[in-house]
Parts: structure tokens; sequence; C-alpha cells
């Protein structure tokens, strides 16, 4: 019997190639879906994409290549994938770790009523088949020198990543728009879906039970309630970047609100911990700095909100961004899209006006039983449907780029409709602030900060979730702003001034657990002083 005797680069390059472009039918018709080819704007991404995908695919099949155990690996990897084609393909299903848990929990029942003719067809001809000719007539051809085999697929892994990287420095706006605009066509691409899917299934299975760790369990106010309730209500905001920020020297004008509150203090130097949502906000809230932090100990461990509500104080979440990142999972939550009456007329999707936090807000406020804490999580300058955050009335920056296909605007266009997402940032906090003036049974502040910044073509860089380490100051300096009501300086014993003067110097996202612990007179020993940015003007 005749067999075939290949280099086990050759025998991988062959799989990629066949995974691409036979069991990636229903992948590269979602792609054309959504990247027609009769726009020209996508003739770049349309010719690079079939080379990334190789590339990429390359690197994930030669880790997997291991000696004998390829034998069984890559022949089972052949008919899964086969399978998961068909449903791509037909159903246009995506293979994330949801779909692996809905696939395990399957009954018999619902297993059958999903196989037909066509399914077991393609399973035979796609996938049980060509796994059979591996098996038989294919034969790894041994190298006589170990390490030779070894050099030469690490010089195709390099190759692949070489590409990958040109690519991303080359293309770069026209992925990350592509995969943002289309959330989860990358779960259809076979069979890395599957493949990454079961890991990721497996590690879940893991994480879910990792004991959960209790923090500052000694949290107790050392000062007693006060005649008047004291609030903060801490704005956490999303994507809004420092140097389009109106009240920072040499910003477009884009705070005028803010501007006529002359009470407001602004902070010109602050650092993000992060340049993405989920790693920035549940890091905001961890006892963990920047360098320490870690998203899988955070995901098991309490957090500030925790620590304030066991201290006794009223915590509250309100969302009208993309979840609290499991930071609000204990305490009070109210998602802002779900509970306000005239959602069509302040809502894109389930992305509202940010504005709608305030609906009910002072409902909320009167019926805090003590001093407490309101988050409202905002949307800001979420993009890249940046033309989405704002209404008509505050459109204020012309002409504007109406689309979330971003790298195909003009980058004027596109700053002045991200300017016009901090004009809306501007008016919703303005409009906070009159509300808290207006409550004199109170004693409140507001603090606003952004959670991550944003790129707006510089350099080819679009949007953000840079790595922290080479991510361009665009993403990861950021606004903030902070203003208080005389009782609220008073009962706490802020110096208005040593506050102005202070502000002037570094913060970051650091600052935010001790500076809270500090300000609500908490003690505690996971309190650190150097990291409060109220400490010094404290009397």
């Amino acid at each position: 019997m005749k067999t075939f005797k290949l280099s086990s680069n050759k025998i991988i390059l062959l799989f990629t190639l066949y995974f691409v472009l036979v069991l990636n039918i229903g992948f590269w018709r979602s792609v054309l879906e959504n990247a027609p080819i009769s726009n020209s704007a996508n003739w770049l991404l349309l010719a690079t994409m079939p080379l990334f995908i190789v590339a990429t695919m390359n690197v994930c099949l030669q880790i997997l290549f291991w000696p004998k155990v390829n034998r069984v690996l890559f022949p089972l990897i052949l008919v899964m994938a086969a399978g998961a084609s068909y449903a791509v393909m037909t159903q246009g299903i995506y293979f994330n770790s949801d779909q692996i848990q809905n696939i395990l929990q399957t009954n018999q029942t619902e297993a059958s009523a999903w196989i037909s003719v066509k399914f077991i067809a393609w399973l035979l001809i796609t996938g049980i088949l060509p796994a059979l000719f591996y098996i038989v007539f294919v034969r790894v051809e041994a190298n006589k020198h170990w390490f030779k085999g070894l050099l030469w697929r690490l010089a195709s892994v390099a190759v692949s990543l070489g590409i990958i990287l040109v690519l991303a420095a080359t293309s770069y706006q026209n992925y990350a728009s592509f995969f943002r605009n289309n959330k989860g066509i990358n779960h259809q691409i076979i069979p890395v879906n599957f493949i990454g899917a079961s890991f990721k299934t497996a590690y879940n299975y893991y994480d879910a039970h990792r004991p959960f760790e209790q923090i500052g369990l000694d949290a107790k106010r050392l000062t007693p309630q006060g005649a008047k309730k004291n609030l903060i209500v801490l704005v956490v905001g999303e994507t809004t970047r420092a140097e389009n920020w109106g009240l920072n020297a040499g910003a477009p004008d884009t705070t005028p609100q803010l501007k006529q509150i002359g009470d407001v203090i602004n902070y010109p130097q602050v650092s993000s911990c992060g340049t993405s949502t989920a790693i920035s906000v549940p890091c905001i809230f961890s006892r963990m700095s920047r360098e320490e932090y870690n998203g899988n100990t955070a995901k098991h461990q309490e957090n500030l909100l925790d620590m304030l509500q066991r201290a006794g104080l009223y915590t509250s979440w309100r969302e009208n961004d993309s979840g609290c990142k499991e930071v609000c999972n204990r305490i009070k939550h109210i998602d802002m899209y779900k509970t306000i009456a005239d959602a069509a007329a302040q809502c894109k999707g389930d992305l509202c006006y940010d504005t709608v936090l305030l609906d009910k807000l002072q409902q909320e406020i009167d019926a805090m039983p003590n001093d407490g804490i309101i988050v409202l999580h905002s949307n800001g300058s979420h993009g890249p449907a940046y033309f989405e955050r704002y209404p008509p009335q505050l459109r204020k920056f012309t002409p504007t780029c109406d689309t979330n296909q971003i790298q195909d605007c003009d980058l004027t266009k596109l700053a002045n409709t991200y300017n016009n997402t901090i004009v809306a940032i501007d008016d919703m906090l303005a409009k906070t602030i009159k509300l808290l003036k207006a409550d004199d049974k109170v004693n409140s502040a507001l603090w606003y900060f952004s959670d991550h910044g944003e790129s707006l073509g510089e350099k080819g860089i679009f949007l953000h979730a840079a790595p922290y380490a080479i991510a361009p100051s665009q993403q990861t300096h950021i606004p903030m702003i902070f203003w208080a009501s005389p009782g609220f300086y008073s009962d706490r014993k802020l110096d208005e001034a040593c506050m102005r003067q202070t502000a002037q110097q570094p913060k970051s996202h650091d600052n935010v657990f001790h500076s809270l612990l500090g300000i609500f007179d908490i003690g505690t020993q996971e309190y650190k002083k150097e990291l409060d940015m109220f400490a010094a003007c404290r009397k």
C-alpha cells in the first residue's frame, strides 16, 4: 500500500490550506456580507485577510502538532472541524465557550433533531474520509537530526509571525474596525474557534471552583454619621481621552458647561490602569495597583465597593455601558436600558445617551438611609459608532463622520464626531452637578474620570486596547474632575484651595481605592495613605 511521506511543515501547511479554503466557507461568506467587495474601502482588508488567517492558523497548528499525538489529534480536529463548519455555513453558529457548554449539555433528543442527511454527507466527505486518508496513507517524514526538523518548524512560525506583524503595522485600522463592528465573527474561524473555546470552557470549569477571597474584613467607619448624609457620585467614563478634554490646556472647547462651573477642579495629568474597559474597570476598584493587577485574581476577590458596603455605606451602581465587569455583583445594580420608560427615544441599540443615568437619581438619593456612593457607569465616547453617543442638539463640531467604518473617514471629521461625544459628557456632568447643588439635604460630591483613552488615527492607530507597554498616550492619558458642595468640604474636613493646588500633580487610577476609603474615613489595613490623593488636603 502506497503511503505519502511528508515533512511536518508540509502536513501542517496542507491542513491549514484545507481548513481555510474548504471548511471556512461560512466564515468567508460572513466576511463578504459585512465587507462587500463592491466597496473599494474593503479591498485591502479582503486582499490581506486570507494571508492573515493562514499565518495565524499555521502558528496554532504548529503548537498542536506533536510526534505521535498528531496521529490521533489532527484526525479528531478534522472531523470536529467538518461538523462545526456545517453549523457555521448553514446556521451562522458562533463557536465560543458558551456554545461548547451548550453542546456538552445537549441531550440525545436534541442532538438527533439536529442531525440530517446533508449534515452526515458533509461530515463524511469533508471530515471523516480526509481523516481516514491521513491515518492510513500519510506518514511524517523523519529527520535524521531532530533539531533540524525543529528549526524548520520554528522558521515557519517565525515567518507567520512576521506576516502577522507586517499586516498589523499596515492594516491595523481595517482589521480593528471590521472585527469591532462585527463582534463574534472571529468565532466562525474553523478550527481555531472551537479549539480556543474548548480551552476556555475547561478553564471556566476550573475557574468556577476557585475560592472567593474577602478583603478588608476589618473595615469600619472611624467617625459617626453626621446630621446630613454625605454622598459621592462617582462617574466612570468610557473611552474619553485627555487630549480632547476641554478643561485641559490646548484642547478643543468640548466642555463649555463645566467651564462655567467655577468650583470644578480639573486634573490634567491622570493615567489609566488599562487600555480597555475589561481591564480598567476591575482594576480601578481592586486593591491592586496597575503594576500588580491580575484579572483572574480580581475576579475571585472582593473589591472597594464590597468594602464600602461592609463598612455601612449605601452603595449603588447605575449601568449605561457594557456592564460592570463583575465589580457590582454584590451591590445594588440598576441597568438603565431596562428601566427607563422611553428607551426608543434615548437609546441606540442597548446603549443610551448618558443623561439616562440621571433618571430617578434624585429619588434614589432621597431614599438613601445613610452616607453613600452611587456609581454612574457611562458609555461616554464609546466607539466606533461615535455619532450615536450624542443627541442632535449637541452636535457642536461639524462636519462629522456618521458611520462606524471610522477608518474610511477623514480624520478631521472623525475628530469632530469624537469631540461631540465629549460635549455630551460635559452636558451630563453639568446636569448631575446642578442636581446635586439643588439638594440642600445632602453634602454631595462628584468625581469623574474615564476608564481609558482612544486613538483617532494617530500613526494609523484607531480605537484602543493596545498593550499598555506600547500603547500611545492617547489611550492611557485620561480626564478627571472633582466637584463638591461647601457642606461636603466642611464635613469631610477638606481644604478646597489645597485640592486645587495638588490637582496639578500626576494622578492615576491607583489613587481611587485608597482615596475613597480615606474620604469616607474608613479604617482598614488595606488603606495606604500615600495613594490617597485627598490625604494631604484633609485638615
